[in-house]
């Protein structure tokens, strides 16, 4: 397998390779990044899903879906999320390799093709400045579908409610897809507003993964970019910044018809440098060994042993410096579960605090973690341009590496877990007594 290989084809526009002759498949992606903001996330998630409707050669769902059956099934996706406070739109193509088609067909090539059509030739109207109002239409609702489903998925909307307050003010804040306010306020014309600003400003990552040397695909995309009007002084500079501890613990309840209670501690870094990778390593580490598996203190505590909740993880964002502890918890546990939380947090700020079983497990459950990146074209896909937006490009080899050498020196361990402090605690809760039912699910 090749490590990546970067380049850049035109201002503000890298193009990314990894080739791996295990697979049989080849997955291109294009990434738009922009920076969060409440005024144009909705109508760029819009955008990202009209973009794989239709194309001016292929104006409906039926012809396109054909042409990409022709081409031995190949599939267009689309995807909208943030790393930290960018905002990424992702369009993307997966096709069988080129060597497998009959009579030497150019399958990767035909599929770059649709996904450049689709892109810099989608399907507009009111002469060539607003996309077709029936489109729209449609995948405004599957956007306003997509944000309510968030609602009935209670363990996912208690974490984005918390992150929400935890990065108040911040541009992560903002919901990856924009609010249903601000969809259904976009229009045919405000799409190709964002849509036109989106290929002239945002920084575009495009990142190819499989068995193809991918030498066709960067020739047609520095050509399809090339044209553009990119100035190198109009393009975003996409980055996060760590978020600050508030001056006071924030506490907040939420009352929902719930059967479950859901409670999220949402800690954050204060004073630690994550741009020192070591440390980043460390805090990646300290989160495993404190949450992040079937053997962390939290699960085998917390759930296990005292019985407090259905479930109980933690997971480390790196490009917000947080931390967030989660639990599925009956309403009378809430107190308790909470403090016992805390208190197993306490036993990560001391070298007795943690035994060496307990390192090494999490070192294996990394371990494992890492390996089973190169299993997919979509993880080898998240992994790099992961790697790419923090500034850190290196394989899940290194990486493990990196562990591996962190875990040598738990005083390091217990040196992080000093700097990392809590800011805000959101419960998700009904206005009745305690329902002791578990429908929603026991990890």
């Amino acid at each position: 397998m090749d490590v990546l290989n970067r380049k850049e084809i035109a201002p503000g526009v890298f193009f990314s390779k990894v080739t791996d002759a295990r697979f049989k498949q080849n997955r291109i992606s294009v990434n738009f990044l922009t920076q969060l903001s409440d005024e144009t996330a909705s109508a760029n998630a819009v955008v990202t899903k009209v973009l794989t409707n239709s194309c001016r050669n292929y104006p409906d769902l039926r012809s396109l879906n054909a042409k990409l059956s022709s081409l031995y099934a190949a599939s267009l996706s689309e995807s909208v999320g943030n790393l930290g406070d960018t905002q990424f739109l992702e369009v993307a193509i997966k096709t069988i390799d080129t060597r497998y088609a009959l009579d030497g067909e150019d399958v990767t090539g035909e599929g770059v093709k649709i996904l450049l059509d689709c892109l810099f030739e989608p399907l507009l109207e009111n002469s060539g400045y607003a996309f077709k109002e029936s489109i729209i239409a449609t995948e405004k609702q599957a956007c306003i579908d997509t944000i309510e489903s968030e609602l009935n998925e209670k363990r996912l909307y208690a974490v984005r409610q918390a992150m929400r307050l935890l990065c108040e003010g911040e541009p992560s804040a903002t919901p990856s897809h924009g609010t249903i306010e601000g969809i259904e306020k976009v229009t045919g014309e405000s799409a190709y507003v964002a849509y036109e600003r989106l290929l002239k400003t945002s920084r575009v990552e495009i990142v190819c993964a499989g068995c193809n040397d991918f030498e066709v695909a960067c020739e047609l995309f520095t050509n399809a970019f090339s044209k553009l009007m990119r100035l190198e002084n109009k393009i975003e500079d996409c980055h996060s910044k760590q978020s600050q501890l508030k001056s006071k613990l924030l506490e907040h309840t939420e009352v929902m018809d719930v059967n479950q209670s859901k409670m999220v501690l949402g800690f954050k870094c204060d004073g630690l440098d994550l741009s020192d990778k070591l440390k980043n390593a460390t805090a990646v580490l300290m989160t495993k060994i404190y949450g992040g598996s079937a053997t962390s203190k939290l699960f085998d505590n917390v759930r296990e042993k005292m019985s407090l909740c259905y479930y109980c993880w933690a997971k480390f964002y790196d490009s917000k410096g947080l931390i967030i502890a989660e639990c599925g918890v009956e309403k009378n546990n809430i107190e308790k579960a909470k403090n016992e939380i805390l208190n197993q947090f306490e036993h990560m700020k001391n070298v007795e605090g943690f035994s060496d079983t307990e390192l090494n497990h999490a070192v294996l459950s990394l371990e494992n973690d890492l390996k089973l990146v190169n299993d997919s074209l979509s993880g080898i896909k998240s992994w790099y341009l992961m790697g790419i937006y923090a500034c850190d490009i290196i394989t899940p080899l290194q990486a493990i590496e990196r562990i591996k050498e962190v875990a040598k020196n738990k005083e390091r361990i217990a040196k992080t877990a000093n700097t990392i402090k809590l800011d805000t605690v959101y419960v998700l809760t009904d206005d009745n007594s305690n329902t002791n039912n578990e429908s929603e699910g026991i990890a």
